[in-house]
C-alpha cells in the first residue's frame, strides 16, 4: 500500500503550511496564554485550503476530499494551533450532520453560514451524566404544536459558549437507541443559554455548558428522521476518531521537531546534547512513535476512502494508538528541554496540555480498546 502524497495533496500541504508559519505561529502563544478564541478571519481562511467542508460533497457546499487528503491537512493545523483544528474539526462535524439529514430549507439557510466560516457551530451530545453511553442522553424535547420544547443540559461541549448554532441530540421517547433525535437550534432561541469551563489546555478553543430551558424548537429543524438521531451521531465517530489521531500526529510532529531543534543548541559539558546517547535514544523513540502514529492514521483513512469493511476498526486503533503516542511524545520532548520544558517559554508544555484530552475524546481509549477486542471477538462488554 502505497502512502506517499501525490503532487496534487504534496501542494496544498505546501500552500497550508506557508500560510501557518506566516499568519497563524506569530498569534498562537499570545492568544492561548490569554484564553483568546481564534480569531475568525483565520478560522474563514481554513475555507480557502479546503478544510471548511472539506469532507462534504461538493452539492452541499464542499470539497468532497478523500479523508486522507482532510487528514493531512488537519495534522498540519494541529501542528500548528490544536484549537484552530479543533473549531475545524467541530464546525465541519456539525455541518456532516446537517447536510446529512437536513432538509433542502434548514440546509440552505444554514450551511452557507457554517461553511464559509461566518457562524460558529457546536455539536452537542454528552452531558453530565452521559459520555460513552451516549445512547440514553437524558435532554428531552416534547412535542408542541409548532414543533419541540427542549430541556436539559449539555456538558464538555466544544464553542458551547461562542457557538451562534448547532445540532444538539435529545430523548424524544423512552431510553433506547431508537428514541434519540438531533435538531438544530439557535443561540437567540429563549431559554438557551451556556457558561464557560475553564479546562487544561487548548484555551483558544472555548469549552462549554449548555442549558436547554423550555427551548422551543420549530419541526422543521429536525435533522434526519425522528427517533433516529443516534444512528446520525454514531455515523460520524468513525471519521472523528480518525480526525482526532490526525490532530495528535500533528501535535507529535511539533513536539518531535522542537526536541530535534532544541537537542542541536542546547550546549552541555562543551558540547550540544544531541551528541548524547541517552538524549539521542529518546529522538529515536520520539521518531518511531511520530511514525507509527503517520502510518496508523493514514491506514485508516484509506479504509474510509474505500469504505472497507474494517475501517471502524481500524479507527479505533489509529485514535487509541496515535493519542497514547502523542503523550509519551511530548513527555519525552519536555524531558529533552529539561528545566525550560517545564516553563511557558518553550511551546512543548503546551504540547502535552493541548494533546492530553485527545485520549478522552470521541469516545475514550478504554472504550477503543473495547471496541477493538469487539470487533475480533464478536462478543461486546458494553451489554
Amino acid at each position: 500500500m502505497n502512502f506517499l502524497l501525490s503532487s496534487e495533496q504534496i501542494e496544498l500541504q505546501d500552500a497550508l503550511r506557508r500560510y501557518l508559519h506566516a499568519e497563524v505561529a506569530p498569534v498562537v502563544d499570545a492568544h492561548e496564554a490569554e484564553s483568546r478564541m481564534v480569531p475568525k478571519h483565520i478560522v474563514r481562511a481554513m475555507r480557502d485550503f479546503g478544510l471548511l467542508g472539506g469532507l462534504l460533497p461538493e452539492a452541499s457546499g464542499g470539497f468532497a476530499l478523500p479523508m486522507t487528503t482532510y487528514g493531512m491537512l488537519i495534522a498540519e493545523v494541529a501542528r500548528v494551533w490544536p484549537s484552530l483544528r479543533s473549531i475545524v474539526s467541530t464546525s465541519n462535524l456539525a455541518a456532516s450532520v446537517l447536510a446529512d439529514g437536513g432538509s433542502s430549507a434548514l440546509k440552505d439557510k444554514y450551511l452557507p453560514r457554517i461553511l464559509s466560516g461566518e457562524a460558529i457551530a457546536s455539536f452537542a451530545l454528552s452531558e453530565p451524566n452521559i459520555g460513552s453511553d451516549a445512547a440514553n442522553i437524558e435532554t428531552r424535547a416534547t412535542v408542541t404544536g409548532q414543533g419541540w420544547k427542549v430541556s436539559g443540559r449539555k456538558l464538555y461541549i466544544s464553542l458551547g459558549p461562542v457557538c451562534e448554532l448547532g445540532v444538539v441530540f435529545v430523548r424524544t421517547g423512552e431510553a433506547g437507541k431508537r428514541q434519540v433525535s438531533c435538531l438544530l437550534f439557535e443561540r437567540d432561541m429563549p431559554g438557551f443559554s451556556s457558561s464557560p469551563i475553564p479546562k487544561m489546555g487548548m484555551h483558544s478553543c472555548p469549552l462549554g455548558e449548555l442549558l436547554f430551558d423550555e427551548v422551543d424548537i420549530p419541526r422543521g429543524n429536525l435533522i434526519g428522521q425522528e427517533g433516529a438521531g443516534f444512528s446520525l451521531a454514531k455515523k460520524y465517530l468513525n471519521v472523528g476518531r480518525c480526525v482526532v489521531a490526525f490532530s495528535a500526529l500533528g501535535i507529535a510532529q511539533a513536539a518531535c521537531d522542537a526536541a530535534v531543534r532544541y537537542a542541536g543548541e542546547r550546549v552541555q559539558f562543551g558540547k550540544p546534547i544531541a551528541s548524547f546517547q541517552l538524549v539521542q535514544h529518546m529522538i529515536a523513540d520520539m521518531l518511531t512513535l511520530v511514525e507509527t502514529s503517520r502510518l496508523i492514521c493514514y491506514r485508516a483513512a484509506a479504509a474510509l476512502d474505500q469504505d472497507a469493511a474494517d475501517s471502524q476498526l481500524l479507527c479505533s486503533m489509529a485514535k487509541r494508538y496515535a493519542t497514547d503516542a502523542v503523550l509519551r511524545v511530548a513527555e519525552q520532548s519536555m524531558q529533552v528541554h529539561g528545566g525550560a520544558g517545564y516553563t511557558a517559554l518553550f511551546p512543548v508544555e503546551r504540547y502535552y496540555r493541548d494533546a492530553r484530552h485527545l485520549s478522552i475524546a470521541e469516545g475514550t481509549n478504554q472504550i477503543q480498546s473495547l471496541l477493538i477486542a469487539q470487533g475480533v471477538l464478536g462478543v461486546s462488554a458494553l451489554k
